[in-house]
């Protein structure tokens, strides 16, 4: 093969072995697989070059090639902004995380952890079994004693618990308050207890403490419910509103109902709302960031179109935002089996693109962890995931760089397997920060929640 012919493949290779990488790397979390593609480029295109050529030619182009690839990514793509040491901790992390053992406590009777459990973590962090409850466990919140409620929508139940010896398992598991409509998302606020049904927004009191709920009134009531996406999210800003989330009722459609795929604002002293942000299909996780002031909610895709779009979402929640559904999704990208061009031109792109069909649900800032300030100055997301015909994505938490008031444009892997060969054992929903600044996650398919505290904490 003539020479130059040979050189101008092996260099091509190379480039796309580096552009591929820093591909890879803008994107939030991916398979330990998908790096074999850059590995065989690169290793590939260097070995004919160190073959064919001085080893100093054959760095040169190795290193410039890697130049032109960056340079290629950040003006293509610049909000996905990468570098070389970027890439370089994108590796580290993603394909080289420790196992850690959930730690249960002996006092635990439990048929599910008699057999120990692992998960692989990118973090210094301990796991703990915190509590196992009687149903599919979903949201959760906490007041400022420590005590952790959580939703059981199967069972229309809460429960809260304690833990009141502080040795990271709960001592005392209670039935709050029971008889609800498939409660879902909680937020406690002035010794309150607020939560969304499907049709409702309840406050709940313990006037007499005596941990049972003894005086409900109804917030806002007759909220659509028509057999479609009924999880219902919610969260308080600075401001004393409630946010709540209603999803659509249908894949991709447009709706007639204007209330539905939306997030409203409430006032909670008198119940009168207003649609804040419209074109959200169906966001199960809404938080707002540490002063109050800026609310994110995660997106769950439409399916349908393959196994790769389109991306589920994190947005930046603002008022007045038209954030595309069903007409656009991501980086207002048009959905051409139902929109065009003309319907994204006025909406909000995603802040995060993720994974498609990794069906994020919970998310919370870390600015009230006991842990160091990287771990503190982030976003972490619950990314659920599913298994189709078409796709299977594995349950994860992940978290997001904020820094600057800005979310990173990917996340970073922190703690993910819950299955064995193949087999699921765990499906986590819902993330929280407790007043003791460890995190605690819900396991709808382990009917638990899990405590994780930093081995070192600032």
């Amino acid at each position: 093969m003539n020479k130059k012919l040979l050189y101008v493949i092996a260099t091509t290779m190379v480039l796309s072995g580096w552009l591929s990488a820093f591909i890879l790397n803008s994107m939030p979390t991916q398979s330990t697989w998908h790096i074999i593609g850059p590995t065989l480029l690169l290793g590939v295109g260097m070995g004919i070059l160190r073959k064919n050529w001085l080893w100093k030619k054959a760095a040169l182009t190795v290193v410039f090639s890697a130049l032109a690839a960056l340079t290629l990514m950040n003006n293509f793509f610049p909000d996905r902004q990468v570098t070389i040491t970027a890439v370089k901790e994108r590796f580290r992390k993603v394909y080289s995380g420790k196992m850690v053992a959930v730690n249960v406590s002996d006092t635990v009777s439990t048929e599910l952890f008699i057999e120990p459990r692992f998960l692989e973590t990118f973090a210094p962090i301990n796991v703990r079994l915190f509590a196992q409850l009687p149903g599919p466990v979903q949201m959760l919140t906490t007041d400022q004693l420590g005590n952790i409620y959580a939703t059981i929508p199967s069972l229309g139940a809460i429960y809260r618990l304690s833990d009141n010896d502080k040795d990271g398992f709960a001592d005392a598991s209670i039935l709050y308050h029971v008889g609800l409509e498939r409660p879902y998302g909680l937020l406690w606020d002035k010794n309150k207890l607020y939560v969304a049904t499907p049709t409702q927004l309840l406050e709940l009191q313990d006037s007499d403490n005596d941990n049972q709920v003894d005086k409900v009134r109804v917030v806002i009531d007759d909220l659509p419910d028509d057999g479609g996406h009924w999880q219902r999210a919610i969260a308080k800003g600075k401001d004393d509103f409630i946010y709540l989330s209603i999803g659509s009722r249908c894949n991709a459609c447009q709706e007639d109902d204007d209330q539905l795929a939306t997030i409203l604002k409430i006032n909670p002293a008198t119940g009168e709302s207003s649609t804040y942000a419209s074109g959200l299909r169906n966001s199960t996780g809404l938080t707002f960031t540490a002063d109050g002031r800026t609310l994110f909610g995660t997106e769950n895709g439409r399916t349908g179109l393959g196994p790769n779009f389109p991306p589920d979402e994190i947005n930046k929640i603002v008022s007045g935002g038209n954030y595309g559904w069903p007409y656009c999704y991501g980086n207002n990208i048009t959905d051409i089996t139902i929109g065009s061009a003309d319907n994204c031109s006025n909406t909000i792109a995603s802040s995060v693109d993720l994974p498609a069909h990794s069906s994020p649900r919970g998310t919370t800032f870390g600015d009230s962890l006991k842990a160091p300030e990287m771990y503190k100055n982030s976003l972490y997301t619950v990314m659920q995931g599913a298994s189709t015909e078409d796709v299977i994505t594995k349950a994860k938490l992940i978290r997001i760089p904020y820094q600057n008031k800005q979310l990173s444009s990917h996340g970073k892997e922190f703690l993910r397997g819950w299955d064995i060969a193949g087999k699921v054992w765990g499906k986590p929903v819902d993330v929280i920060v407790g007043s003791d600044g460890n995190l605690y996650i819900s396991d709808e398919l382990a009917q638990a929640i899990y405590q994780i505290s930093w081995q070192q904490a600032n």
